[in-house]
């Protein structure tokens, strides 16, 4: 398995559909308040 290493900076940068899904920018989601990230993945 292949480690992968990246920070927040590089999390930020990437692009993401808010509830009305339009694309955002990460980062933009934690401008102004505390954001917690949660990924799920589906085995299925």
């Amino acid at each position: 398995m292949e480690d992968l290493n990246f920070s927040i900076d590089d999390l930020g940068d990437l692009s993401v559909l808010n509830e009305q899904k339009v694309q955002v920018r990460l980062s933009s989601l934690w401008d102004k308040k505390t954001a917690v990230l949660v990924f799920v993945r589906h085995f299925g």
